[in-house]
Protein backbone atom coordinates (compact mmCIF):
# COMPACT_ATOMS: atom_id res chain seq x y z
CA UNK A 1 0.00 0.00 0.00
CA UNK A 2 3.02 2.29 0.24
CA UNK A 3 2.71 3.12 -3.49
CA UNK A 4 -0.83 4.46 -2.97
CA UNK A 5 0.35 6.65 -0.10
CA UNK A 6 3.04 8.29 -2.24
CA UNK A 7 0.61 8.93 -5.12
CA UNK A 8 -2.14 10.53 -3.01
CA UNK A 9 0.35 12.44 -0.84
CA UNK A 10 1.81 14.05 -3.97
CA UNK A 11 -1.68 14.85 -5.27
CA UNK A 12 -2.77 16.59 -2.06
CA UNK A 13 0.44 18.58 -1.78
CA UNK A 14 0.42 19.69 -5.43
CA UNK A 15 -3.22 20.81 -5.79
CA UNK A 16 -4.06 24.22 -4.38
CA UNK A 17 -6.94 24.00 -1.90
CA UNK A 18 -7.02 20.20 -1.70
CA UNK A 19 -7.39 18.94 1.88
CA UNK A 20 -7.40 15.16 1.53
CA UNK A 21 -7.40 12.26 -0.91
CA UNK A 22 -8.14 8.57 -0.54
CA UNK A 23 -8.24 5.34 -2.48
CA UNK A 24 -11.39 3.42 -1.69
CA UNK A 25 -13.33 0.41 -2.82
CA UNK A 26 -16.92 0.25 -3.98
CA UNK A 27 -17.43 -2.05 -1.00
CA UNK A 28 -17.05 1.14 1.08
CA UNK A 29 -13.67 0.29 2.57
CA UNK A 30 -10.82 2.78 2.76
CA UNK A 31 -7.58 1.45 1.29
CA UNK A 32 -5.28 4.44 1.84
CA UNK A 33 -5.68 8.13 2.60
CA UNK A 34 -3.62 11.26 3.14
CA UNK A 35 -4.82 14.52 4.68
CA UNK A 36 -3.00 17.81 4.71
CA UNK A 37 -5.90 19.34 6.65
CA UNK A 38 -8.15 16.62 8.14
CA UNK A 39 -11.50 18.42 7.89
CA UNK A 40 -13.40 15.26 6.93
CA UNK A 41 -13.32 11.69 8.24
CA UNK A 42 -12.06 10.04 5.06
CA UNK A 43 -13.09 6.56 6.16
CA UNK A 44 -16.71 7.73 6.40
CA UNK A 45 -16.40 9.79 3.22
CA UNK A 46 -15.17 6.76 1.25
CA UNK A 47 -18.06 4.66 2.57
CA UNK A 48 -20.61 7.33 1.58
CA UNK A 49 -19.07 7.95 -1.84
CA UNK A 50 -19.00 4.23 -2.61
CA UNK A 51 -22.78 4.16 -2.31
CA UNK A 52 -23.18 7.37 -4.28
CA UNK A 53 -20.96 6.12 -7.08
CA UNK A 54 -22.80 2.80 -7.36
CA UNK A 55 -26.18 4.53 -7.42
CA UNK A 56 -25.02 7.13 -9.95
CA UNK A 57 -23.57 4.50 -12.27
CA UNK A 58 -26.75 2.43 -12.16
CA UNK A 59 -29.04 5.43 -12.57
CA UNK A 60 -27.14 6.98 -15.47
CA UNK A 61 -26.85 3.62 -17.22
CA UNK A 62 -30.58 2.97 -16.88
CA UNK A 63 -31.93 6.43 -17.67
CA UNK A 64 -29.35 8.00 -19.97
CA UNK A 65 -27.60 5.06 -21.56
CA UNK A 66 -24.31 6.32 -20.10
CA UNK A 67 -21.98 3.36 -19.97
CA UNK A 68 -18.99 4.82 -18.14
CA UNK A 69 -18.79 7.27 -15.26
CA UNK A 70 -15.48 9.11 -15.65
CA UNK A 71 -15.71 11.62 -12.82
CA UNK A 72 -18.16 12.72 -10.15
CA UNK A 73 -18.24 16.17 -8.51
CA UNK A 74 -20.18 17.37 -5.48
CA UNK A 75 -20.05 21.05 -4.56
CA UNK A 76 -21.32 22.29 -1.19
CA UNK A 77 -21.21 25.64 0.54
CA UNK A 78 -17.70 24.98 1.92
CA UNK A 79 -16.31 21.76 0.39
CA UNK A 80 -15.83 20.04 -2.92
CA UNK A 81 -15.80 16.27 -3.28
CA UNK A 82 -14.31 14.98 -6.50
CA UNK A 83 -14.20 11.31 -7.42
CA UNK A 84 -12.42 9.52 -10.24
CA UNK A 85 -13.11 5.81 -10.77
CA UNK A 86 -9.88 3.83 -10.95
CA UNK A 87 -11.47 0.53 -11.98
CA UNK A 88 -14.81 -1.25 -11.67
CA UNK A 89 -14.03 -1.81 -7.98
CA UNK A 90 -11.91 1.16 -6.83
CA UNK A 91 -11.97 4.95 -6.89
CA UNK A 92 -9.96 8.02 -5.94
CA UNK A 93 -11.76 10.50 -3.68
CA UNK A 94 -10.51 14.08 -3.27
CA UNK A 95 -11.88 16.58 -0.75
CA UNK A 96 -11.00 20.25 -0.99
CA UNK A 97 -12.04 23.73 -0.05
CA UNK A 98 -14.66 25.59 -2.02
CA UNK A 99 -11.73 27.48 -3.55
CA UNK A 100 -9.85 24.41 -4.78
CA UNK A 101 -8.35 24.87 -8.21
CA UNK A 102 -10.73 22.59 -10.16
CA UNK A 103 -8.73 22.54 -13.38
CA UNK A 104 -5.58 21.56 -11.52
CA UNK A 105 -7.53 19.02 -9.46
CA UNK A 106 -9.12 17.34 -12.48
CA UNK A 107 -5.83 17.09 -14.37
CA UNK A 108 -3.72 15.84 -11.47
CA UNK A 109 -6.41 13.52 -10.09
CA UNK A 110 -6.75 11.80 -13.47
CA UNK A 111 -2.98 11.35 -13.60
CA UNK A 112 -3.01 9.99 -10.04
CA UNK A 113 -5.83 7.58 -10.98
CA UNK A 114 -3.71 6.33 -13.89
CA UNK A 115 -0.78 5.79 -11.52
CA UNK A 116 -3.05 3.91 -9.10
CA UNK A 117 -4.27 1.70 -11.95
CA UNK A 118 -0.63 0.88 -12.63
CA UNK A 119 -0.17 -0.24 -9.02
CA UNK A 120 -3.20 -2.51 -9.29
CA UNK A 121 -1.66 -3.93 -12.48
Amino acid sequence: MHEFEAIINTLVVEVDGLYSAAVGGLDGLLIESFSRYPVVDMESAVAEHAGLLKATRESYAATMNARELREWLAVTNNLIGYTVPVSEEYFLLCVGSGDVNLGQLRLKARRAADDIRGVFG
